[in-house]
Protein backbone atom coordinates (compact mmCIF):
# COMPACT_ATOMS: atom_id res chain seq x y z
CA UNK A 1 0.00 0.00 0.00
CA UNK A 2 2.54 2.16 1.03
CA UNK A 3 4.72 2.03 -2.21
CA UNK A 4 1.13 2.00 -4.51
CA UNK A 5 1.17 5.67 -2.14
CA UNK A 6 4.44 6.31 -3.51
CA UNK A 7 4.37 5.80 -6.96
CA UNK A 8 1.12 7.50 -7.46
CA UNK A 9 2.38 10.53 -5.91
CA UNK A 10 5.57 10.31 -7.91
CA UNK A 11 3.31 10.36 -11.19
CA UNK A 12 1.06 13.84 -10.07
CA UNK A 13 4.75 15.66 -9.27
CA UNK A 14 6.23 14.55 -13.08
CA UNK A 15 2.87 15.64 -14.47
CA UNK A 16 3.23 18.83 -12.72
CA UNK A 17 6.54 19.24 -13.55
CA UNK A 18 5.58 18.92 -17.35
CA UNK A 19 2.69 21.60 -16.67
CA UNK A 20 5.12 24.22 -15.36
CA UNK A 21 7.44 23.51 -18.23
CA UNK A 22 4.99 25.10 -20.80
CA UNK A 23 3.91 28.02 -21.64
CA UNK A 24 0.07 29.32 -22.29
CA UNK A 25 0.71 28.69 -26.28
CA UNK A 26 1.74 24.92 -24.89
CA UNK A 27 5.02 25.60 -25.93
CA UNK A 28 8.27 24.73 -23.73
CA UNK A 29 11.01 26.82 -23.22
CA UNK A 30 11.29 30.60 -23.77
CA UNK A 31 8.44 32.88 -24.13
CA UNK A 32 7.89 33.09 -27.72
CA UNK A 33 6.15 36.77 -27.13
CA UNK A 34 9.96 37.92 -25.44
CA UNK A 35 11.84 39.42 -28.70
CA UNK A 36 15.03 38.07 -29.52
CA UNK A 37 18.10 40.65 -28.71
CA UNK A 38 19.36 42.08 -31.65
CA UNK A 39 22.55 41.24 -33.31
CA UNK A 40 24.91 43.58 -32.46
CA UNK A 41 27.02 45.42 -35.44
CA UNK A 42 31.10 43.95 -35.07
CA UNK A 43 34.03 47.20 -35.64
CA UNK A 44 37.64 46.54 -36.42
CA UNK A 45 38.65 47.56 -32.86
CA UNK A 46 35.94 47.41 -29.63
CA UNK A 47 34.53 50.72 -28.90
CA UNK A 48 36.02 52.76 -31.84
CA UNK A 49 34.37 53.50 -35.50
CA UNK A 50 37.06 53.55 -38.04
CA UNK A 51 36.11 55.77 -41.22
CA UNK A 52 38.08 55.65 -44.42
CA UNK A 53 38.59 59.20 -45.90
CA UNK A 54 40.23 60.70 -48.78
CA UNK A 55 41.17 63.94 -46.63
CA UNK A 56 41.34 66.31 -49.07
CA UNK A 57 38.11 66.62 -50.77
CA UNK A 58 36.72 70.35 -49.10
CA UNK A 59 34.57 71.19 -48.03
CA UNK A 60 33.64 67.76 -47.25
CA UNK A 61 36.85 66.33 -46.00
CA UNK A 62 39.97 68.66 -45.72
CA UNK A 63 43.31 69.40 -43.09
CA UNK A 64 42.72 71.91 -40.99
CA UNK A 65 45.59 75.51 -41.02
CA UNK A 66 47.25 72.84 -38.68
CA UNK A 67 47.75 69.85 -41.19
CA UNK A 68 46.49 67.64 -38.80
CA UNK A 69 42.97 68.03 -37.69
CA UNK A 70 40.42 66.60 -40.51
CA UNK A 71 37.80 69.13 -40.88
CA UNK A 72 34.68 69.49 -42.64
CA UNK A 73 31.47 68.24 -43.67
CA UNK A 74 31.47 65.14 -43.96
CA UNK A 75 34.24 64.90 -40.98
CA UNK A 76 30.99 66.73 -38.37
CA UNK A 77 28.75 64.43 -39.78
CA UNK A 78 31.08 61.48 -38.73
CA UNK A 79 31.99 62.93 -34.95
CA UNK A 80 28.55 63.23 -34.45
CA UNK A 81 27.44 59.93 -35.98
CA UNK A 82 30.67 58.22 -33.23
CA UNK A 83 28.83 60.95 -30.46
CA UNK A 84 25.34 58.91 -31.18
CA UNK A 85 26.58 55.25 -31.17
CA UNK A 86 28.81 56.22 -28.00
CA UNK A 87 31.90 55.36 -30.02
CA UNK A 88 35.27 57.13 -30.49
CA UNK A 89 36.21 58.01 -34.03
CA UNK A 90 39.13 57.37 -36.42
CA UNK A 91 40.00 58.75 -39.76
CA UNK A 92 42.19 56.23 -41.79
CA UNK A 93 43.83 58.88 -44.89
CA UNK A 94 43.40 57.30 -48.19
CA UNK A 95 43.58 57.44 -52.02
CA UNK A 96 40.15 58.14 -53.42
CA UNK A 97 40.56 55.78 -56.54
CA UNK A 98 41.35 52.67 -54.27
CA UNK A 99 38.99 53.96 -50.88
CA UNK A 100 36.46 50.19 -51.61
CA UNK A 101 39.34 47.76 -52.13
CA UNK A 102 39.92 48.26 -48.02
CA UNK A 103 36.60 48.34 -46.51
CA UNK A 104 35.96 46.20 -44.01
CA UNK A 105 40.13 45.68 -43.73
CA UNK A 106 41.32 49.15 -43.38
CA UNK A 107 38.40 50.30 -41.86
CA UNK A 108 34.86 50.00 -41.06
CA UNK A 109 33.31 52.91 -42.95
CA UNK A 110 33.75 54.71 -45.94
CA UNK A 111 32.67 58.64 -45.19
CA UNK A 112 34.47 60.53 -48.19
CA UNK A 113 31.40 62.46 -49.96
CA UNK A 114 30.68 58.63 -51.69
CA UNK A 115 28.22 58.77 -54.35
CA UNK A 116 25.84 55.94 -54.23
CA UNK A 117 25.54 53.78 -57.41
CA UNK A 118 25.15 50.61 -58.54
CA UNK A 119 28.80 49.42 -59.73
CA UNK A 120 29.54 50.24 -55.73
CA UNK A 121 26.09 49.01 -54.22
CA UNK A 122 27.57 45.45 -55.62
CA UNK A 123 30.68 45.43 -53.50
CA UNK A 124 28.62 47.09 -50.03
CA UNK A 125 25.93 47.94 -48.44
CA UNK A 126 25.40 52.26 -48.34
CA UNK A 127 23.47 54.13 -45.54
CA UNK A 128 20.49 56.40 -46.24
CA UNK A 129 21.29 59.14 -48.55
CA UNK A 130 22.01 62.30 -46.56
CA UNK A 131 23.01 64.87 -49.23
CA UNK A 132 21.97 65.46 -53.29
CA UNK A 133 24.80 66.25 -55.82
CA UNK A 134 25.44 66.99 -59.60
CA UNK A 135 28.20 67.25 -61.77
CA UNK A 136 29.25 70.53 -62.75
CA UNK A 137 32.00 72.36 -65.85
CA UNK A 138 33.86 74.95 -64.00
CA UNK A 139 36.46 77.14 -65.90
CA UNK A 140 38.41 80.10 -65.06
CA UNK A 141 36.54 83.46 -64.94
CA UNK A 142 38.08 85.02 -67.79
CA UNK A 143 37.28 81.94 -69.84
CA UNK A 144 34.04 82.80 -72.88
CA UNK A 145 33.03 79.01 -72.60
CA UNK A 146 30.06 77.38 -72.37
CA UNK A 147 28.58 74.44 -71.62
CA UNK A 148 24.65 73.31 -72.06
CA UNK A 149 25.71 69.07 -71.55
CA UNK A 150 28.58 67.41 -70.47
CA UNK A 151 29.03 66.31 -73.71
CA UNK A 152 30.32 70.51 -74.19
CA UNK A 153 34.01 68.87 -72.61
CA UNK A 154 34.46 68.17 -76.42
CA UNK A 155 37.52 69.28 -77.62
CA UNK A 156 38.64 70.54 -74.66
CA UNK A 157 41.41 69.61 -71.87
CA UNK A 158 39.83 68.91 -68.76
CA UNK A 159 40.58 67.88 -65.62
CA UNK A 160 38.63 65.63 -62.58
CA UNK A 161 39.62 63.44 -59.72
CA UNK A 162 40.41 59.51 -59.75
CA UNK A 163 38.16 57.19 -58.90
CA UNK A 164 34.64 59.35 -58.80
CA UNK A 165 31.98 58.97 -60.44
CA UNK A 166 33.09 62.18 -62.23
CA UNK A 167 35.61 59.72 -63.71
CA UNK A 168 33.52 56.84 -64.64
CA UNK A 169 31.12 59.70 -66.83
CA UNK A 170 34.09 60.97 -68.52
CA UNK A 171 35.21 57.90 -69.05
CA UNK A 172 32.07 56.31 -71.10
CA UNK A 173 31.49 59.75 -73.02
CA UNK A 174 35.39 59.43 -74.64
CA UNK A 175 35.12 55.42 -74.86
CA UNK A 176 31.36 55.51 -76.47
CA UNK A 177 32.91 58.15 -78.77
CA UNK A 178 30.79 61.18 -77.22
CA UNK A 179 33.36 63.33 -77.08
CA UNK A 180 37.17 63.38 -77.53
CA UNK A 181 38.78 65.15 -75.10
CA UNK A 182 42.48 65.58 -73.28
CA UNK A 183 42.06 64.54 -69.61
CA UNK A 184 44.26 65.06 -66.85
CA UNK A 185 43.01 62.59 -64.15
CA UNK A 186 44.57 63.03 -60.31
CA UNK A 187 44.49 62.16 -57.12
CA UNK A 188 43.33 65.09 -55.97
CA UNK A 189 40.51 67.87 -56.46
CA UNK A 190 42.63 70.47 -55.43
CA UNK A 191 45.26 69.51 -58.19
CA UNK A 192 42.57 69.75 -60.73
CA UNK A 193 41.46 73.33 -59.77
CA UNK A 194 45.56 74.09 -59.61
CA UNK A 195 45.79 73.47 -63.08
CA UNK A 196 42.69 75.33 -64.28
CA UNK A 197 44.59 78.34 -62.50
CA UNK A 198 47.74 77.53 -64.51
CA UNK A 199 45.63 77.22 -67.66
CA UNK A 200 47.28 73.83 -68.03
CA UNK A 201 43.29 72.42 -68.36
CA UNK A 202 40.17 74.31 -69.92
CA UNK A 203 37.84 72.59 -67.33
CA UNK A 204 37.63 70.88 -64.30
CA UNK A 205 34.26 68.68 -63.95
CA UNK A 206 33.13 67.31 -60.64
CA UNK A 207 30.77 67.74 -57.73
CA UNK A 208 28.13 70.68 -57.81
CA UNK A 209 28.66 70.33 -54.03
CA UNK A 210 32.43 70.98 -54.19
CA UNK A 211 32.14 73.26 -57.45
CA UNK A 212 29.91 75.90 -55.32
CA UNK A 213 32.57 75.85 -52.39
CA UNK A 214 35.65 76.91 -54.96
CA UNK A 215 33.90 79.18 -56.18
CA UNK A 216 32.38 80.93 -53.47
CA UNK A 217 36.19 80.92 -51.93
CA UNK A 218 37.73 82.02 -55.06
CA UNK A 219 35.01 84.02 -57.32
CA UNK A 220 37.44 86.01 -59.03
CA UNK A 221 38.92 82.85 -60.27
CA UNK A 222 36.47 80.71 -61.29
CA UNK A 223 32.64 79.76 -62.15
CA UNK A 224 30.14 77.47 -62.88
CA UNK A 225 28.95 76.99 -66.53
CA UNK A 226 27.02 73.89 -66.51
CA UNK A 227 25.16 71.86 -63.35
CA UNK A 228 23.88 68.39 -64.50
CA UNK A 229 20.34 68.48 -62.70
CA UNK A 230 19.11 66.20 -64.80
CA UNK A 231 21.31 63.33 -63.19
CA UNK A 232 21.00 63.50 -59.73
CA UNK A 233 23.41 62.09 -57.78
CA UNK A 234 23.49 60.87 -53.49
CA UNK A 235 25.67 60.39 -51.30
CA UNK A 236 25.59 57.92 -48.32
CA UNK A 237 28.00 56.09 -46.29
CA UNK A 238 29.83 52.87 -47.24
CA UNK A 239 29.51 49.82 -45.28
CA UNK A 240 30.55 45.71 -45.91
CA UNK A 241 28.07 43.85 -46.79
CA UNK A 242 29.03 41.48 -44.24
CA UNK A 243 27.66 44.38 -41.74
CA UNK A 244 24.06 44.81 -41.99
CA UNK A 245 23.76 45.21 -38.30
CA UNK A 246 25.93 48.55 -38.61
CA UNK A 247 23.97 50.14 -41.62
CA UNK A 248 20.77 49.69 -39.34
CA UNK A 249 22.43 51.59 -36.40
CA UNK A 250 24.03 54.23 -38.70
CA UNK A 251 20.61 54.83 -40.68
CA UNK A 252 18.64 55.18 -37.53
CA UNK A 253 21.61 57.73 -36.50
CA UNK A 254 20.66 59.60 -40.04
CA UNK A 255 17.02 59.39 -39.61
CA UNK A 256 17.54 61.19 -36.57
CA UNK A 257 19.47 63.46 -37.52
CA UNK A 258 17.44 64.48 -40.56
CA UNK A 259 14.12 65.23 -38.22
CA UNK A 260 16.37 67.48 -35.60
CA UNK A 261 17.88 69.58 -38.44
CA UNK A 262 21.67 68.66 -38.16
CA UNK A 263 22.21 68.51 -42.29
CA UNK A 264 20.62 71.47 -42.40
CA UNK A 265 23.04 73.07 -40.24
CA UNK A 266 25.60 71.38 -41.82
CA UNK A 267 24.45 72.72 -44.96
CA UNK A 268 24.82 76.45 -43.68
CA UNK A 269 28.04 75.52 -42.50
CA UNK A 270 29.82 74.52 -44.74
CA UNK A 271 28.04 75.70 -47.95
Amino acid sequence: MKRLLALTMAVIMLLCLAACGKTESGDTGKDTSDKQEEAKYTLLNEGTLTIGSEIGYPPFEQYADDGVTPIGYDIDLANELGKRLGLDIQFINTGFDVIADNLGVNYDVIISGYTINDDRLEQMLFSEPYIDNFQAIVVRADSELTADSLTDINGHSIAFQKGTTTDEIVDKLITTGSVECTSAANEKILTCFQQLANEEVDMVVCDSTVANVHLANNSDAYKIIFVDESSPEQFGIGIPKSNPELQKAINDVIKDLKEEGFFDELNSTWF
